[in-house]
């Protein structure tokens, strides 16, 4: 939704006001994939640390240790608390690129149509589908973190169920 929001909303103000936007340049898509890697890299130690791996798992049971995490990793209550802020950092990340994925597709929409009338309109249209491909790999990285600050699924006994049957 907030995709369709701000395309439409860019779509009318680019119609109208294209001559006072600003430049569009391309270190500003270089940043925002650089925070999608971030979130990326968070998402994937945090779905490290609250799904052992089946390997881990198995080796633990083989050598009777407890397949718990290791001591200062998941324990205690401010390690939840990290979970949860990572998982609101997921959930604002999602929206606010989901958001400029929609500005930078109206804003690129319109280049392209206007690409054969405007030479300006032609020289802004690579930063414009680079901003839009970046809020793209910024949203999935974001949904992709949210996802994995999900707790597993837990038997009645505390151990963990696996996600697939």
């Amino acid at each position: 939704m907030a995709a369709l929001v701000g395309a439409a909303f860019t779509l009318l103000f680019v119609a109208r006001y294209y001559q006072h936007a600003p430049d569009l340049a391309w270190y500003n898509s270089v940043v925002v994939l650089a925070l999608a890697a971030l979130l990326a890299w968070l998402a994937w130690t945090t779905r490290k640390a609250l799904r052992p791996s089946r390997r881990r798992l198995q080796a633990a049971a083989i050598d009777g240790r407890d397949p718990s995490p290791a001591p200062g990793r998941l324990d205690g209550p401010e390690h939840a608390l990290q979970i949860a802020r990572l998982a609101v950092l997921g959930k604002a990340a999602s929206i606010a690129g989901a958001a400029f994925f929609g500005a930078y597709l109206g804003f690129t929409v319109w280049l392209a149509v206007q690409a054969g009338r405007l030479t300006a309109a032609a020289d802004d249209l690579p930063a414009a589908v680079l901003g839009t491909a970046a809020c793209a790999v910024l949203t999935a990285a974001a949904v992709w973190l949210e996802h994995s600050c999900r707790i597993p699924p837990q038997d009645r006994d505390g151990r963990d169920r696996p996600d697939r049957p």
